[in-house]
């Protein structure tokens, strides 16, 4: 006989088992699940409170860490932080993670300083009770010395972080040989600082320096890439994450050729996981387009499209075409321009582009007009778990919420002129005169925005002086047991060597190999 959900069996038995499951599905990268069971667990946690809230709590913050939503994950800590019944003294490992988790968070929020306070922290209340610092701490500390010394432009400080991340991997190496996604984890960020250091040297103009720092970078990477594909396998996150990781140190090698292998792999991994966004993946198509421009190869881009089109399929089955409607615009509008790059002049892929660009002109419609806000969003797609927060939280919980990483849209308006325009160029190149068919069935079903709105959205774009797309918002990293960010490759890069042999040979029949196997 099955449990009702609100009785006091499940909440005695159920509701440990459905925190175990989200622990399993976590594991499994299978963070859609997650949230399916997320939202029905957290609310009957509250009302039997205590502990089982806390375990909640804890699980929804690490949902929202894999989620990439770093301030959702800091709002769950902090109201774990209130809840817990014992002081630091009392319970060290705790707090020692508790403090961890917050370092993370901070560090995702472009909060460089709270960061090292939180990585402190751990490592204080350890000492308090008699533990000694461990690998852990001091690769904590590293990371959170260079995200400081980048965010302030201390390059000595940027070195520190990177002789401690070092330090920690040599100790793990010895110390947990048998463990070898942490020390994989542990070489991606030597990697990522040694690149953040080459970085600060060359746009000093240093390019001898930046190169050798650049090429310190290059063998943790490609250690930690192959730790990654040999333990989980080419299609997981993590061993994604560090194929666009190893990308980064590519190009700035001008090894351009074994940057485009990598970021293949990179963005077919990044299309077919569940908790992918709309900017992560236009930052990975820009740096796809990007790195076929310095090859010459716009017709080799034809291979991403398939992997494109699978990404947006699934950002529209979890909602995120309504959540971020300019945002998945913009999107559109960079995977409209890949198929029309990649048609060199064919016109096979015509169609698709403009179909993409007339989604996006929708979805613009829809956010620069009164449909924004009297939009429904269907039941069950964009539920949130509720959080309670004392009231010395508040200003905190305001700040952080207006903080923004990765491409955001500043004029919708203005984008929205430039899709209507490449889709009536479209359209003329398709019959050869001025586009006069009635609108398809899908787009007469979206309400027309409001004379207002279009107003507004017009003199916004008479006022703006920028273009949508020319600086997107920095990005932080995002990755949960990685506090610092690689910065994007410096800009005019030298063109790419020729003649260079790559020995990716490996790398792309596992390309072949995936493609067969969709």
């Amino acid at each position: 006989m099955s449990l009702q959900l609100e009785t006091p069996e499940f909440l005695q038995v159920g509701l440990g088992v459905a925190l175990d499951l989200i622990g399993v599905y976590l594991k499994n990268y299978e963070i859609d699940k997650c949230d399916y069971v997320l939202d029905r667990v957290v609310p009957l946690a509250r009302k039997k409170g205590g502990t089982w809230l806390i375990k909640a709590l804890d699980k929804l913050c690490a949902v929202r860490m894999k989620q990439f939503r770093a301030y959702d994950a800091l709002m769950a800590l902090k109201e774990i932080e209130q809840l817990v019944p014992f002081r630091p003294e009392e319970g060290w490992e705790f707090h020692d993670i508790m403090y961890r988790n917050f370092a993370w968070c901070y560090s995702s929020l472009d909060e460089a300083e709270k960061c090292l306070e939180y990585t402190r922290k751990s490592v204080e209340v350890k000492k308090t009770n008699g533990v000694p610092a461990t690998w852990f701490d001091i690769w904590d500390l590293g990371k959170a010395h260079a995200r400081l010394g980048q965010k302030t432009q201390q390059r000595e400080e940027m070195k520190i972080g990177f002789e401690l991340c070092s330090k920690a991997g040599d100790i793990h190496r010895t110390a947990e040989a048998s463990d070898r996604i942490m020390l994989a984890k542990i070489l991606s960020n030597v990697g990522e600082v040694a690149m953040g250091i080459g970085d600060s040297f060359f746009l000093e103009d240093n390019k001898e320096d930046a190169k050798e720092w650049y090429e310190k970078a290059e063998d943790p990477l490609r250690e930690s890439y192959e730790l990654h594909v040999t333990a989980l396998g080419p299609m997981k996150p993590l061993a994604g994450w560090q194929a666009g990781t190893m990308a980064h140190c590519m190009v700035r090698l001008e090894r351009y050729d074994e940057a485009r292998e990598y970021l293949a792999l990179a963005l077919r991994v990044e299309c077919t996981k569940d908790s992918t966004t709309n900017g992560s993946l236009i930052e990975l198509i820009d740096r796809v387009m990007s790195c076929h421009q310095e090859l010459g190869d716009m017709p080799g881009l034809a291979e991403c499209i398939p992997d494109l089109e699978q990404g947006l399929r699934g950002l529209r089955q979890r909602g995120w075409d309504r959540r971020e409607r300019d945002v998945f615009a913009m999107l559109l509008q960079r995977v409209s321009t890949v198929m029309l790059l990649a048609d060199d002049g064919k016109g096979q892929f015509i169609g698709k582009a403009l179909t993409c660009l007339e989604e996006a002109a929708n979805n613009l419609q829809i956010f620069c007009g009164e449909a924004a806000q009297l939009e429904v969003v269907p039941e069950g797609g964009d539920d949130e778990v509720e959080l309670n927060f004392p009231d010395n939280l508040e200003d905190e919980k305001a700040r952080m919420k207006k903080k923004k990483f990765g491409p955001q849209v500043d004029n919708a308006g203005e984008l929205l002129q430039q899709i209507r325009s490449s889709i009536k160029i479209l359209k003329v190149s398709q019959t050869g005169r001025e586009p006069s068919s009635p609108a398809p069935a899908w787009q007469e079903e979206i309400p027309e925005a409001s004379d207002d709105g279009l107003r507004a959205a017009k003199a916004e774009v008479e006022t703006s002086a920028e273009s949508t797309e020319d600086e997107p918002a920095p990005q932080t990293n995002g990755f949960q047991e990685q506090g610092f960010t690689p910065p994007p490759a410096p800009k005019a890069p030298p063109p790419p060597t020729t003649g260079f042999c790559d020995g990716l040979g490996s790398l792309r029949d596992v390309l072949r190999e995936v493609g067969r196997t969709r």
